[in-house]
């Protein structure tokens, strides 16, 4: 095997990085440390790698894609041959490791490349590398960072559109084509360099989710009733999703499993990154059981012309990006979202006499409950409303994705 570790830190040392679209996650290798990248399939967090190395410098970096055929059968006994190679390397203090949650006690491999004071860098889309999975001696030297799939602002340099200049009505008009295909087509790198091919790439990385993911890797004996399952929470995308419920269609539908089932199904999806399941606002415990507003991990998983739960989607994973947890907000009426600052709610109007009242309503009453600042994030109007004599900032949905700190002014209408 050292023969082996030789020749991929020799095809690394001649390596020329590819054309890369940056990515806004930056991670910072610590010496000591363990940073793992996560998230869903074919998300980018190879380039990512490659990215960090391009960034710190590629000479103080090894990358290994634990992936490789060459290193299959590797076990605990070869580790004494992979210091050695990175000794003869000259000992690069920061090692790029792809997938290696593949090799048998990978965690112990890290540890003690962690002792020997190098900084790591692990990659995978397995839901053993999250937090909640890492193993024990890993515990208080792991950080964690999720990957989505591209961000509007991500998505536009992919394009090569360039920093938006929306000042004009023509630049305004090409930014709304552009986020209107970046709702359809979705921020998967690959759909979105190959838009033509992006509907088979969405089925390829769902089916790998549900049978890699999730039969493979929790052992679901009944394939039939999982596959029934995603299906009934595919079509509750931006909707809210009750595990009670879904357990009466399954059973009439012939298949009696426990609602423990199902919420494992659920928290498998979720593990896997194909859902975000949102709980309920509120001061009470939650669990499992309790109805969740779910959201595929691309907008382009919704169905081709629904512009408004495209939109919601795509404010829920921005928020999930600036690191917010959202909530739902379910009274008389509801909210899209609930975060540390701000009740939000996401409609797809253009013009005031365009936006359901009953959404305002629903607005107002979420403010009043929970204290939160109101936020109307909008097609493609921009205004400042009075709702029951509170401002209500309304935002375009591209503006809002563009920019983390949307401005604040003056009433000008009141509804």
């Amino acid at each position: 095997m050292e023969h082996v570790f030789r020749e991929l830190v020799a095809e690394w040392l001649e390596w020329r990085p590819p054309a890369m679209v940056e990515r806004e996650l930056l991670v910072e290798p610590v010496e000591g440390l363990a940073a793992a990248v996560v998230g869903p399939r074919r998300a980018g967090k190879t380039y990512l790698l490659y990215q960090t190395a391009v960034r710190i410098g590629k000479a103080r970096a090894i990358y290994i894609n634990f992936e490789d055929v060459r290193l299959a059968g590797l076990s605990p006994r070869h580790f004494g041959a992979f210091l050695k190679v990175l000794a003869e390397a000259g000992n690069p203090p920061v090692l790029l490791l792809d997938e290696v949650q593949n090799i048998p006690h990978w965690g112990r491999w890290v540890r003690t490349l962690l002792d020997r004071r190098y900084a790591v860098v692990v990659a995978g889309s397995s839901s053993r590398l999250t937090l909640r999975e890492v193993p024990t001696e890993l515990r208080g030297r792991y950080l964690s960072h999720v990957l989505l799939p591209f961000s509007f602002r991500e998505f536009l340099k992919a394009r090569g559109l360039g920093p938006p200049s929306p000042a004009t009505p023509a630049s305004r008009g090409r930014l709304l084509a552009a986020l209107r295909e970046y709702l359809e087509v979705g921020g998967y790198p690959e759909a979105v360099l190959h838009p033509d091919l992006a509907p088979a790439l969405l089925k390829s990385y769902r089916d790998a989710v549900a049978y890699r993911d999730v039969v493979e890797r929790h052992r679901v004996r009944d394939a039939a009733s999982l596959e029934l399952f995603i299906s009934m929470a595919e079509a509750s995308f931006a909707g809210v999703f009750s595990i009670s419920a879904a357990h009466r269609r399954m059973k009439a539908a012939g298949f009696d499993k426990s609602k423990k089932t199902l919420a494992n199904y659920l928290k498998y999806l979720e593990e896997a990154y194909y859902i975000v399941a949102l709980p309920k606002w509120g001061f009470g415990k939650t669990s499992l059981l309790q109805p969740r507003k779910i959201y595929p991990i691309d907008p382009a998983y919704i169905p081709r012309g629904q512009m408004g739960r495209k939109m919601e989607t795509a404010a829920a994973l921005e928020l999930l990006r600036r690191g917010e947890a959202p909530r739902y907000f379910k009274g008389r009426g509801e909210v899209d979202f609930v975060t540390d600052a701000e009740a939000v709610q996401v409609t797809y109007a253009s013009a005031i006499d365009e936006i359901d009242r009953r959404e305002l309503k629903s607005l107002a009453e979420a403010v009043e409950a929970t204290g939160r600042r109101p936020l109307l994030i909008t097609w493609d109007l921009e205004d400042v409303l009075e709702v029951r004599g509170a401002k209500v900032e309304a935002i375009p949905l591209w503006r809002w994705l563009l920019s983390q700190t949307p401005g604040r002014g003056e009433a000008r209408t009141t509804i």
